[in-house]
């Protein structure tokens, strides 16, 4: 009695850990409407039609066929003597599935090799429709490490935020595309088929399949993980996301980490030495014919140094990040050139974080260093101002006169120093969401569009809960173990940690693999190997196969079920065990 007492209290101590070490289930989804009504500027529907368009396949030369407009990103087909190279493979099994068909119908065949050029998630999500059995999927050797961090730490912020960026609740008569492709389906691509590449190379791989030569290029730009693909005998180049018909996202809404700008520039410098015939982009149309090609990668290779060098002479200058980011611009020369346009990216976004990758955070403004807290400066402003009411007036007159952008500032002012005040549906919240929509009717920009009509309709309906990824198995069985413990220490909860200096173990019996996980001053300590000195001996010891763990990290299998079938093991003192995984969160 005492021993099946001792293991139900240590299995219930892991339910729900799935929640802490990895995602919890989705839950169910309120319903939010779509905001509708919102005609987009002409200049923006003009360039979803030319740059993007109605899903079709595309015939580049005998041998490259171009499927564009079914989704976020295209994907290439080249027809070899022995099969079709794919190059990118979409977002989502679903998204996928019907380019498949049409490439397929366009060139028919076996499918020879995949090369992902990239490891962005609209790229290779879709990797289970085209990757058969034995099929070759070729990467970068940063390929792995770039894509785990989709998955990571910040996967729910970068969550929230990439379905603002896209617009989840925004209807397609109010964003018509992205500037970059078809808007992507977001419920859809929570369903991945995503591969790890089985063959992966660093600097140059050439390849030979069917006949056709493939160049593979490690490309630094966009990702730290990219490569573009060079076809010397059709005179094409697939340049990946080093190149799209809009200002490139040196910075992107949804988040990131710094792009390296100077490696950006000298990938596009090694383009532009190719000399290719047929330009084709990951995103957005073709462009074809030599001088037309040439000038394109110049413009914007010298778009992107342009905005680097004057950050760099401004910030010298001792300007504000903030005057830098209003001053920089782009010179005559580029302004009008159409693959510079801000549809994508934007030149302010891009100086700020050009500046805060070189610089940092600090911009020489004393003011920046003891700030006070951003509740009690907004009630301050705000006082100063004549008091809330005062400002909501001023506001209401803004929108009025046609000035959304200081009104949403006035609103933001009253949202911080109140924030109950704004809560979800509250008419305050009402009035900033419709100055929202009066600053996003101005706005081309479609991340910027995108993001300030999708903030709109959380303030009126409040934050949608986000989807948990679905993983398939032969996907989730590659997942490094220790990346689970990773994401677990940052979801130690802090208040439920004070004065805790306890450890647990968990052992790998197909691996060999051991993890400590120390929790001490409010963190928790994930240690591989051997316990680091001073760590206290271990309240329980978990045992159990990597396989097994990926399925109780995700949900996918019940503690219950694998301690009977002696997947699983825990030793020790199980209420303790228990007390132990109720300091994380679950879910975040």
């Amino acid at each position: 009695m005492a021993r099946r007492r001792f293991v139900a209290l240590a299995v219930a101590a892991l339910v729900g850990l799935g929640g802490a070490v990895w995602w919890s289930v989705t839950p169910a989804r309120r319903s939010i409407p779509l905001v509708r009504g919102q005609a987009p500027p002409a200049s923006l529907k003009a360039h979803c039609d030319e740059a993007v368009g109605a899903p079709r396949v595309e015939r580049v030369t005998d041998r490259v066929f171009l499927a564009i407009g079914y989704d976020l990103a295209s994907t290439v087909l080249v027809r070899t003597d022995v099969g079709n190279v794919i190059v990118d493979v979409g977002m989502s099994p679903a998204r996928a599935a019907p380019v498949r068909e049409a490439l397929l119908h366009a060139s028919p065949g076996p499918i020879a090799a995949i090369i992902y050029t990239h490891s962005h998630i609209d790229h290779v999500g879709g990797a289970s429709v085209w990757a058969d059995p034995g099929v070759p999927i070729w990467a970068t050797a940063s390929f792995t490490d770039h894509f785990l961090k989709q998955y990571g730490a910040f996967r729910r912020a970068e969550s929230r935020r990439g379905a603002a960026q896209f617009g989840e609740h925004v209807s397609e008569d109010s964003l018509p595309c992205s500037a970059i492709g078809r808007r992507p389906d977001l419920a859809a691509a929570t369903t991945t088929g995503a591969r790890f590449p089985s063959h992966t190379f660093s600097g140059a791989q050439d390849l030979e399949i069917g006949g056709v030569r493939l160049h593979l290029r490690e490309a630094h730009g966009e990702t730290h993980d990219q490569l573009f693909v060079h076809l010397p005998d059709e005179g094409v180049l697939l340049a990946g996301d080093n190149f799209y018909r809009s200002f490139p996202n040196l910075y992107t809404l949804r988040g990131t980490s710094p792009r390296p700008i100077d490696a950006w520039i000298a990938s596009l410098d090694a383009m532009r030495r190719l000399a290719p015939e047929h330009l084709v982009p990951s995103h957005t149309a073709p462009i074809s014919g030599r001088d037309q090609v040439r000038e394109a990668l110049t413009r914007y290779r010298d778009g992107i140094q342009w905005v680097r060098d004057r950050v760099i002479q401004l910030a010298n200058a001792g300007r504000s990040v903030d005057h830098i980011a209003a001053d920089v611009g782009l010179p005559p020369a580029l302004a009008g050139a159409p693959e510079l346009a801000e549809r994508y990216g934007q030149v302010d976004w891009s100086a700020r974080a050009i500046y805060d990758e070189r610089l940092g955070w600090f911009d020489e403004r004393p003011e920046r260093l003891y700030p006070h807290a951003p509740a009690e400066r907004a009630r301050r402003f705000v006082d100063a101002m004549g008091g809330g009411e005062a400002v909501r007036a001023r506001a209401r007159e803004a929108v009025a006169a046609r000035d959304p952008r200081w009104a949403v500032e006035l609103y933001s002012l009253l949202r911080d120093a109140a924030p109950e005040g704004m809560s979800p549906g509250t008419p305050l919240a009402g009035e900033l969401a419709a100055a929202l929509d009066a600053l996003a009717s101005e706005v081309g920009n479609t991340n910027g569009r995108a993001y300030l009509l999708e903030t709109g309709q959380r303030l009126r309906h409040g934050e949608p809960p986000l989807s948990a990824p679905t993983l398939d198995p032969a996907f989730l069985d590659v997942l490094p173990v220790s990346h689970f413990f990773t994401i677990m220490a940052t979801r130690l909860d802090p208040e439920l940690a004070a004065d805790v200096h306890e450890s647990a173990r968990f052992e790998f019996t197909d691996t060999g693999e051991r993890l400590t996980v120390t929790i001490r001053h409010g963190i928790a300590e994930v240690v591989a190997g051997e316990p680091l000195p001073g760590t206290p001996e271990p309240l329980a010891i978990v045992t159990t196969t990597t396989a097994t763990w990926r399925r109780l990290a995700t949900d996918l299998r019940s503690p219950l079920a694998a301690a009977a079938s002696g997947e699983l093991a825990i030793a020790g003192d199980a209420l303790a065990f228990r007390r132990f995984t109720g300091r994380f969160r679950r879910g975040l």
